[in-house]
């Protein structure tokens, strides 16, 4: 075989012959191709086809493994190797050829036409089919890839015995460019994407699912499949793409909304989660009219649908409806009684509509510049809500408590008498406004009243908050900066009974009694330590004495 073609005179007639074919089709294509420069490169590409055939058959000819067949797979017959390697030539000018690549271009309609040929040649061989489906996804002719492609499985699948990979390339890969696998995968995704686009989703699904079988884990396959399916009102069939898709790309913001979506869509069904969908989306563009149109139309398909509940509570406030807000803040809870924001959120929402928008957001103010330490815009926050609500009890109550703190007692007597003209029997009001009173005795009474009162009051509010060390450390400072407070002592005697330190409490309400003797509350508690003091005193003797008696 080797002595055979080793004549060049053989050679030399084989390029001669095509270019002179060449010639021939170059003066065809004058007619298509209008201008000196197309006719040139039809020649140019005609002629490194004839060449690099020449190369091809000589390499095949020499016992060598032929351009564009894979490892393990068998040799071509013997009578597909010039076809084939014609068909290798011309693919590879044609992906040398300028653009635009089209299969009407000259170099790409060749390279079309010698690929057939190849596997007219040899139908059942692997090289054949992968040349001409990689001939045709270079040149964007996405259907007849996907036929191709179907074919070279076909092949591939029918061998004895099967090749493992029908995606397998030659080494090098020829024609050069990408792999056989990433063009399977392109062709799918442009098939997919032109079918999307062109209206036709089903088709493009189906696409996408044929990406898969080829790449299971793609990660655009996965994302269009999704999007398809949820487009389509089939949350369920969607659901196990985006699951898939986070498990890969768990940093996927938009993987994890359309995931969010799709669990949705199976809660409470495709209606109710589109416009939902809607109404979220219509929210944060700042269309509050639209936002509760899209949440009222998931409520209407999907009554019993809390976060639609809470959504449309959340546009209801925003928009000065209180009443609507709570109405849909109460069938929230209703629905997940364990929320804690949505009962907070529904408190804001009652509070609105029983003192109205203004008292109530400014009360929230007041409440959460508290909780950060402001006290001075909590005060100026709950003025606002009493100033708009005067009878806004919690408001005032809540004032009192801010004033008392700060050391202003005058208004927090003011603020306290306004809770109790509100609601009498409140005894709570009634105790902090006689503290109040209390503690503006201390102001301007000597020396030392000042602070007497300022260490008084955080006293107490160290004990509302249950810290009772730093509270009887509080009261102290108190009855040694004024030995004569009665409020003080009987203060000292409270936090010390709650510590179950009998012996202090009872020391404690016994010098408040001295001070006041008639005060029978006093009296009873500073019995009653005395006597449980003793009574641990005596139990703790007992132990004592017993400790080496016998068992």
């Amino acid at each position: 075989m080797v002595e055979r073609w080793s004549n060049p005179n053989r050679g030399r007639g084989l390029v001669a012959g095509v270019g002179s074919a060449c010639e021939r089709g170059a003066e065809r294509e004058r007619g298509a191709a209008h201008g000196r420069a197309a006719l040139a490169g039809a020649l140019r590409a005609c002629l490194l086809t004839a060449l690099l055939t020449a190369a091809s058959l000589a390499a095949a000819q020499s016992g060598a493994t032929p351009a564009g067949v894979a490892p393990g797979e068998p040799p071509l017959p013997a009578a597909a190797a010039a076809p084939f390697a014609a068909a290798l030539a011309a693919a590879e000018a044609a992906v040398a050829s300028p653009p635009p690549r089209h299969p009407d271009a000259p170099a790409w309609r060749t390279a079309l036409a010698t690929a057939r040929a190849a596997v007219e040649a040899a139908p059942d061989h692997p090289a054949t089919r992968r040349l001409l489906f990689r001939v045709y996804a270079l040149v964007g002719w996405w259907v007849r890839a996907v036929d191709a492609s179907d074919d070279l499985r076909e092949v591939v699948r029918a061998l004895d015995p099967p090749l493992d990979d029908p995606w397998a390339d030659a080494d090098p890969v020829v024609p050069a460019g990408p792999t056989t696998l990433e063009l399977v995968g392109n062709v799918y995704a442009e098939l997919g994407f032109s079918r999307y686009q062109a209206g036709a989703p089903d088709q493009a699904r189906l696409a996408y699912e044929r990406w898969l079988e080829v790449s299971p884990d793609e990660p655009d396959a996965l994302r269009w499949i999704g999007r398809i399916r949820l487009e389509h009102d089939d949350p369920e069939g969607a659901l196990p793409y985006w699951e898939r898709l986070v498990e890969l790309r768990p940093d996927d913001e938009a993987a994890r909304h359309f995931l969010t979506a799709a669990r949705l869509g199976v809660q409470v069904g495709p209606a109710a989660s589109r416009a939902f969908q809607q109404g979220l989306a219509r929210y944060e563009a700042g269309d509050l009219a639209g936002a509760a149109e899209g949440f009222g139309t998931a409520l209407e398909v999907a009554p019993s649908f809390p976060d639609a509940h809470a959504w449309a509570g959340r546009v209801a406030l925003e928009d000065e409806r209180p009443a609507d807000a709570a109405g849909h803040y109460r069938a929230a809870v209703a629905l997940r009684p364990g929320d804690a924001g949505l009962a907070y959120f529904l408190r804001i929402a009652e509070t609105q509509r029983e003192h109205g928008v203004t008292a109530g957001r400014a009360f929230f103010e007041g409440l959460n510049a508290y909780e950060s330490g402001a006290l001075e815009r909590a005060g100026e926050a709950f003025e606002l809500a009493v100033a708009a609500g005067a009878g806004f009890g919690e408001a005032w109550a809540w004032l009192g408590r801010v004033r008392q703190e700060q050391g202003r007692y005058a208004a927090a007597e003011e603020a306290w008498a306004r809770v109790l003209a509100l609601d009498p029997g409140d005894e709570r009001a009634r105790g902090f406004l006689n503290l109040a009173r209390e503690q503006r005795a201390y102001v301007g009474a000597g020396p030392g009243s000042a602070d007497a009162a300022a260490a008084f009051a955080a006293g107490v509010a160290a004990f509302e908050r249950a810290e009772l060390s730093l509270a009887e450390a509080r009261f102290r400072e108190v009855v040694s900066l004024d030995p004569a407070s009665v409020l003080g002592w009987t203060w000292l005697g409270r936090v010390a009974y709650t510590q179950r330190d009998f012996a202090l409490a009872a020391d404690a309400y016994g010098r408040a009694l001295e001070l006041d003797p008639d005060d029978d509350d006093v009296a009873w508690f500073a019995a009653d330590a005395a006597a449980r003091a003793a009574a641990e005193e005596g139990a703790a003797d007992d132990d004592g004495d017993g400790a080496g008696d016998p068992p």
